[in-house]
């Protein structure tokens, strides 16, 4: 891909392309879920009951993404990969086990932990919904096994079109003409998503040579490795979760919908992250990983720059332009049926809390990306307890302050902070990073942003007269106007900025 091989232009734009279609169909799952339910108490109780087995499983799964592909290829290098990966698999369907089991016995604690603003209906329904959907620990760990296993052997379409399948079943079951309850249809759709996630993906994984479990673990030096690596990961994961666990606190004591208010506006941040950024850092990470273990310096700093700069030029530019389209986009997504204008409005505002920290969040990806290729998770440990310490300060400060608005900041402002942590200490230990250089090119594009930014809004009253009306047709049309003419220029500046070097990126 650094090369820049046809090979690996060919499959990034294809995973682009499938990812583009996996936040289509999510876009029109929620469409479809806040259109029946609104911002109201049982789409929070939705939320909260299917939050807390990814959670649970990112506590011990995190490993996955962040230790798998180096060890596995030492494995490979050593002949004991398949022994290594059976009984890897084994011990996580193990732990999924224990976590389903444990998590039926304290099942009221676990949302208390999570939203502790619930009581009576609230409580009841949540209660209900997370007994059905403790079960997805399975599906989940079976999942991001073959996730990981087909990264390492750079297989990416099917990981990056899991969504798709996900997102068609909620859909499926939201139309279905049943009399029963809608929630229940919900339920159904949602269980055959996460079974579908990873029946997909296992003929490939198979073929791949992913070895099935066995109940026979042998502790290779692999395993031991992988095993020391993942405890500083599994505490990293568990402040992570923190983190999420303290943003439904403090929204779980505001309004009545604010819980799914914040996570619809999370997921449209998340949709366009992991559109682009998940999936570069996807493709990024064997490469990395083969570089480091092999020693290669140069390649390893050739990574990281390019990686920086194309971060630089997609991202900031991309901020600016949501950051000011933040309530088309949300009304154009969502403010129909039981989604109130109020609702919508509210979601914006959250969405441009998060929007804050775009760039950061990505950038702070590729450091976390070097230092589990380094086999150094000591680092990253340190560093989500300083996220997690500030973003609790933030939250304390802001959320009185702001209300619910507050609550996505606060995870903005942690992400900046604990991202100049990471990068100054990456340059402490990394040549690469050392040679990294980009301030002037930071400069430029902001530049080029704002200029942008402003001239895409100028043209917004023509817009309006010309497509009056709140028509999905005049909606998209402003909103894809505005877009063509902020991306027309930025091109522009582009071409003026760097004339000479263009080639270069």
């Amino acid at each position: 891909m650094f090369g820049v091989s046809f090979r690996w232009v060919k499959i990034y734009s294809s995973v682009i392309i499938i990812s583009l279609v996996s936040k289509v169909t999510g876009f029109f799952r929620d469409v479809f879920i806040t259109a029946r339910f609104g911002a109201t108490l049982v789409t929070d109780a939705y939320v909260v009951a299917l939050l807390i087995p990814e959670v649970l499983f990112n506590i011990f799964g995190n490993s996955l993404t962040a230790n798998f592909a180096p060890v596995y290829y030492e494995a490979e290098h050593s002949k004991r990969h398949r022994q290594f990966v059976s009984t890897l698999f084994s011990l996580y369907l193990l732990l999924a086990g224990v976590i389903y089991v444990m998590g039926l016995k304290h099942t009221r604690l676990l949302i208390t932990i999570f939203s502790s603003g619930f009581s009576g209906l609230a409580l009841h329904t949540t209660t209900f919904l997370l007994k059905i959907f403790l079960v997805n620990i399975f599906f989940i760990t079976v999942t991001y096994f073959c996730l990981a296993f087909l990264q390492a052997h750079n297989r990416f379409l099917i990981p990056s079109a899991i969504g798709i399948f996900y997102n068609l079943a909620i859909i499926g079951a939201m139309c279905s003409k049943g009399t029963g309850n809608a929630l229940h249809f919900l339920v159904i759709g949602t269980l055959a998503g996460y079974v579908l996630q990873f029946a997909v993906q296992i003929p490939q994984a198979v073929a791949c040579g992913l070895t099935m479990p066995t109940w026979r673990p042998v502790l290779s030096p692999e395993l031991k490795k992988y095993l020391v690596l993942s405890l500083p990961v599994a505490v990293l994961a568990i402040l992570a979760q923190l983190n999420i666990a303290m943003d439904n606190y403090f929204a779980s004591r505001l309004k009545e919908g604010s819980i799914t208010t914040l996570n619809l506006g999370y997921r449209v941040l998340m949709g366009i992250y992991s559109m682009f950024i998940t999936n570069t850092m996807m493709i990024i990470f064997p490469f990395l990983s083969k570089s480091m273990v092999q020693k290669e310096s140069l390649t390893t700093a050739q990574i990281i720059q390019k990686t920086t700069n194309g971060l630089i030029i997609l991202l900031l530019p991309l901020t600016f332009y949501l950051f000011s389209g933040a309530g088309p986009l949300i009304d154009l997504m969502f403010k129909r049926g039981a989604f109130t204008a109020e609702q919508s409005a509210l979601t914006a505002l959250v969405f441009r809390g998060y929007i804050v920290g775009l760039f950061f969040y990505a950038f702070r990806d590729l450091l976390l990306k070097y230092f589990f290729a380094a086999h150094s998770a000591q680092t990253p440990l340190l560093n989500g307890m300083v996220n997690s310490s500030l973003n609790f300060v933030y939250l304390l400060i802001l959320v009185p302050l702001l209300g619910l608005p507050g609550v996505s900041l606060a995870t903005a402002l942690s992400a900046v902070s604990s991202c100049f942590f990471l990068f100054f200490w990456a340059r402490k230990r990394s040549p690469a990073f050392r040679q990294l250089k980009f301030l002037h090119l930071v400069l430029k594009i902001l530049l080029a942003s704002g200029v942008s930014t402003v001239l895409a809004e100028s043209s917004m009253p023509s817009l309006n007269v010309l497509f009056a009306g709140e028509s999905l047709t005049c909606q998209v049309l402003r909103l894809g106007i505005k877009f063509i003419v902020f991306c027309f220029f930025y091109c522009v500046f582009l071409l003026l900025m760097f004339r000479k070097k263009i080639s270069g990126f």
